[in-house]
């Protein structure tokens, strides 16, 4: 992570969009704005959370790791939500590995600042972060049912066209990177991958993912990335009120 200017030119996180920043003078003082690069390490499991990030461009990937190593995807967070929300719920650590799946800029706001405005009488902040931990946890639940019982051409589908709801058609994704996220093998990413620039759904080249028929690949997707979206598009419509 590496310090940005403050006039770089980002799209606005939608938790800090949604506070008046007249109300909240000392908390919006206090945030940094930082840059991450993709695969980068934010949190390792169990350890303590010193400071919290509001993606701005940058998409950041919660992974669970299990014993033999291996690691799958709780969820993404990107420009809706918090990472490092485990303060706000009153934990000091995080459970999950968290890297930076997508790089671009965030704003960094230390763990006891945060603690700090959540305890100010009537913050707005307190009430956002509910929202937002409500639309987590209905992901989560449809991630975890997705992996279980859905093929992995149909999970890649699903992912992709979650990833492009970030950034819009050019993803600068790994093959690898996807392994890690959906727990699989590398060389099944690829032969899914294959199957997608075969059918004229995709392209791909030196780390890069370009979707050609978005409409196409929907086809594909299984009917969890469109329950997940609109869980998205009710946390935008909310926090905008």
């Amino acid at each position: 992570m590496r310090p940005i200017p403050r006039n770089s030119h980002s799209t606005e996180n939608q938790i800090l969009a949604s506070l008046k920043k007249t109300e909240h003078p000392n908390f919006f003082s206090q945030l940094e704005p930082c840059q991450f690069s993709r695969g980068e390490v934010v949190f390792e499991a169990e350890a303590p959370i010193d400071h919290v990030y509001f993606p701005q461009t940058a998409v950041f990937s919660m992974l669970a790791a299990m014993e033999n190593g291996e690691t799958v995807e709780v969820g993404p967070v990107g420009r809706e939500g918090l990472v490092g929300l485990r303060i706000f719920l009153g934990a000091e650590t995080t459970t999950d590995r968290v890297i930076v799946h997508i790089g671009g800029s965030a704003m960094r706001l230390s763990s006891n600042a945060l603690k700090t405005e959540l305890g100010t009488y009537k913050s707005a902040l307190s009430r956002k972060l509910l929202r937002y931990t409500q639309m987590l946890l209905a992901m989560t639940s449809r991630t975890g049912a997705c992996n279980k019982v859905h093929s992995l051409e149909q999970q890649l589908a699903r992912w992709l066209l979650t990833m492009d709801d970030y950034v819009d058609d050019d993803l600068p994704l790994t093959h690898e990177l996807i392994a890690l996220t959906l727990a699989v093998r590398r060389a099944s990413i690829s032969v899914a991958a294959s199957m997608f620039r075969d059918a004229g759904l995709i392209d791909y080249h030196r780390g890069h993912i370009r979707l050609v028929d978005r409409k196409g690949l929907e086809s594909v997707a299984c009917e969890c990335y469109v329950i997940i979206k609109d869980e998205y598009d009710l946390l935008y419509a909310d926090l905008s009120k």
